[in-house]
């Protein structure tokens, strides 16, 4: 059996540069404060959002149960960053030895994983709220199959990712100690796939409400645009999931790896939060309705006129014509909300 000299560094410096593996050069501000910043983000979004729906709506539907779970898995995959910081703080591969950079795979493997956990019960809870909004109770419309089709290709396919990071080596071992016998499948296409993935659903998505906004739903140009404007925050998952992917093809193609792979990582975090935003935007006018009656202590409440896009709760007087379960796709055919689908649906017309 091989017994490497675990004192070695990783790669070769650059000429010129002098390996330093006692204090080397690191980004440990840059670091602790992405870290700390996007935890501190999700763990707001997720229990402002739960607190919301819980004690303000009354109402807990699928999703809410899941985005729990989700920051878990975000906790998770904040973790073991949070131990490899300790160490090795944003550094270039040419500062770390060998033994470091066991350490460093292992933390590194398990926060992936970690990250793909909550990347898979975002995008499903994601893929739920969209259902809920968009799609009315009992339609079986084009974008009800849509989601449907989305959200078991999501599953399926993180699911078979997590398996395929935990099993990369045989054996498992291999996988952060590289000078074990034993095989390997590529952890980078791994790595650049599920980052492709993540941008192409996070686009599907953005692309699908914003389909639904100003194909489908039939309100005026005013609520159209609202409601446009509040979905286009999907945009930002995928300027951070354009980041990972841009970061993965950098990590494959450098000689510096860790470096890459630590800038990769604060991308990671964006992409996380910014999904947890996305979750959390809905229950900012039930919210804030709710703080404007209790500043103005009124007992009084008149009907509202402003289209309720989000999947935060109904009026009382709703409340009578409908039946409250966490299944329910959307409270709108209660109002004076028409989806095209469903009216074509009836006609024999196919809605594209």
């Amino acid at each position: 059996m091989y017994n490497p000299d675990l004192t070695a560094p990783v790669a070769a410096a650059p000429s010129g540069v002098v390996p330093n593996f006692t204090n080397p050069p690191n980004q440990a501000l840059l670091a602790y404060s992405t870290l700390i910043v996007s935890l501190a983000c999700v763990t707001l979004f997720t229990w402002i959002r739960f607190l919301v729906k819980l004690c303000i709506v009354g109402t807990l539907h699928v999703e809410d149960y899941i985005i729990p779970f989700a920051w878990l898995a975000a906790v998770g995959h904040v973790v073991p960053s949070f131990i490899i910081d300790d160490f090795a703080p944003i550094i270039h591969t040419w500062d770390m030895q060998l033994d470091v950079f066991s350490r460093f795979l292992l933390y590194f493997r398990l926060s992936s994983i970690f990250y793909n956990i909550s990347m898979l019960l975002i995008k499903v809870a994601m893929l739920l709220q969209v259902l809920r909004i968009f799609v009315p109770r009992g339609s079986q419309s084009k974008t009800y199959y849509i989601v449907y089709l989305l959200i078991w290709l999501t599953c399926l396919y993180y699911i078979a990712t997590v398996f395929a990071m935990v099993f990369t080596c045989i054996p498992v071992e291999k996988a952060w100690k590289p000078w074990i016998p034993g095989k390997c499948m590529s952890m980078g296409i791994i790595a650049m796939t599920t980052a492709s993935v993540n941008l192409a659903s996070d686009l599907a998505i953005l692309a699908l409400c914003q389909r639904v906004i100003w194909n489908v739903i039939k309100v005026d140009r005013k609520q159209r645009l609202k409601l446009s404007i509040v979905f286009c925050a999907g945009i930002v998952p995928c300027v951070f999931s354009a980041l990972c992917l841009y970061y993965n093809s950098l990590m494959m193609h450098s000689n510096d790896f860790t470096y890459s792979a630590a800038l990769m990582s604060l991308a990671c975090y964006g992409e996380i939060a910014s999904g947890m935003f996305v979750l959390f935007l809905p229950v900012l006018p039930r919210f804030f309705s709710w703080a404007k009656q209790k500043w103005h202590s009124s007992r009084t409440r008149r009907p509202s006129t402003s289209l309720d896009f989000s999947d935060i709760g109904v009026d009382e007087n709703l409340e009578e014509r409908s039946t409250k379960s966490m299944w329910h796709i959307s409270w709108m055919e209660t109002r004076e909300l028409v989806v095209a689908e469903e009216a074509h649906s009836r006609s024999g017309q196919e809605v594209a």
